[in-house]
C-alpha cells in the first residue's frame, strides 16, 4: 500500500514580528461582504413579514390609499379613556367616522400615479368628542376640516382648505400637560402628502381652542 506524502509546512512567525496593534482588528473585504449580506438578509426578512425598518419603509401608493379611504367609509374608530386630575374624573370619548352625505372632488391634477389622471370623488371624515367631568357632560361636539381652516394659512393656493379632510386624531405628547387634553389633528388632501398638523386643546370644563403645530 502506498501513501501520499503530505508535507506540512509551518511558518513560524517571530514573536516580535508583524502583528495587530492592541485594540485593533483586521477587517478584510470578505468580512465586509459577509456583514453586508447578513444585514441585507435581515432587512429582507423584515420586509417579507411586513415589518420594515424605518429607513426601508415605503409609503402607500395612491391606488392603495384610495382603497384604504373607500374601505373606511363604513368603519368607525373610537377612543375611550379616563383621566384623573385632582378631584376631577374626566371621561373622554372620541368617534372618528365618515360623513356620508359629504362630497370631496379631488382634482385630477393630484392623480400622479395614473397615465390618464382622473378626479377622485370621496367623502369627508369627522370626529365627535364627548367629555364628561364628574358625571356632567361639558363638551359634546363634532369637528371636521372646516373647523380647523381659520387657524392656518393655506400655502397650497387654497386647495388644502377646499379639498382637505381630517385624519384620525391621536393624543399629543403634550396631553394632560397643565391638566388639558391635547389632540393632534392633521388636515390633508386625500391620497396626497399635502397637509398640515394642528392641535385641539380641551380644558376640563369643556372649553377648547385650536392652534397650528409649531415645526
Amino acid at each position: 500500500m502506498k501513501f501520499n506524502k503530505v508535507t506540512l509546512l509551518f511558518l513560524l512567525l517571530p514573536i516580535f514580528g508583524c502583528h495587530n496593534q492592541p485594540g485593533k482588528q483586521n477587517v478584510t473585504a470578505k468580512d465586509r461582504l459577509t456583514d453586508s449580506i447578513n444585514n441585507q438578509k435581515a432587512i429582507d426578512e423584515q420586509m417579507a413579514q411586513g415589518n420594515r425598518p424605518d429607513d426601508e419603509q415605503e409609503p402607500p401608493t395612491q391606488a392603495e390609499e384610495k382603497k384604504r379611504i373607500i374601505n373606511a367609509y363604513d368603519q368607525v374608530q373610537t377612543i375611550d379613556t379616563v383621566f384623573a386630575t385632582g378631584t376631577d374624573k374626566l371621561q373622554f370619548h372620541l368617534k372618528y367616522s365618515c360623513l356620508k352625505d359629504s362630497k370631496i372632488v379631488v382634482p385630477k391634477t393630484y392623480d400622479l400615479d395614473n397615465k390618464t389622471p382622473k378626479p377622485f370623488v370621496t367623502r369627508a371624515f369627522v370626529s365627535t368628542i364627548l367629555l364628561i367631568n364628574n358625571g356632567d357632560s361639558v363638551l359634546n361636539r363634532q369637528f371636521q376640516a372646516s373647523d380647523f381652516n381659520p387657524f392656518f394659512e393655506d400655502v397650497f393656493g387654497g386647495n388644502l382648505k377646499k379639498y382637505g379632510s381630517i385624519l384620525m386624531p391621536e393624543f399629543s405628547r403634550n396631553n394632560m400637560v397643565g391638566q388639558q387634553i391635547v389632540l393632534a389633528y392633521s388636515v390633508a388632501i386625500p391620497t396626497t402628502d399635502i397637509g398640515i398638523g394642528l392641535s385641539l386643546i380641551i380644558t376640563k370644563d369643556g372649553k377648547y381652542k385650536i392652534v397650528k403645530n409649531s415645526k
